[in-house]
């Protein structure tokens, strides 16, 4: 789940040109990566701007995850509730995300272990942390 919880991070902050673009951080503060959302669909980039995959939102709140090649990743199903389910390609749940309301968001690993956090303040920037609460990046919008 460390993985899907690195990865969700490295998502949440790569990009396509136009539209809504943020950066993402490392924890030193190093620029990782940036993600342009536009339309219903994200571009990944990683800081060399090469495109690293895509994500694409459908109405019904099902997002799903391709590698730059085009093949799919994974997939992201979001509930009324807050909580977002990932899957992998074969469909078997790999985490989930659940947020609170108060900008907090909690990441689970299938078998519910809290793998991490992200809290957005009102300014718009995302920090990130593991299970012990250690920095691991930032998204800035």
């Amino acid at each position: 789940m460390v993985k899907l919880f690195v990865t969700v991070l490295l998502l949440a902050g790569t990009a396509l040109w136009g539209g809504s673009t943020s950066t993402v951080r490392d924890a030193s503060g190093r620029i990782a990566g940036t993600a342009t959302e536009s339309g219903g669909k994200t571009v990944f980039r990683d800081s060399f701007l090469k495109i690293k995959g895509t994500a694409t939102e459908s109405s019904s709140g099902r997002t799903v995850y391709r590698d730059a090649s085009g093949r799919i990743t994974g997939t992201a199903t979001e509930s009324g509730s807050g909580r977002t389910v990932y899957r992998d390609a074969s469909g078997r749940i790999t985490g989930t995300a659940t947020e609170s309301g108060n900008g907090r968001t909690v990441y689970r690993d299938a078998s519910g272990r809290i793998t991490g956090t992200a809290t957005e303040s009102g300014s718009g920037r995302t920090v990130y942390r593991d299970a012990s609460g250690r920095i691991v990046g930032t998204e800035s919008r």
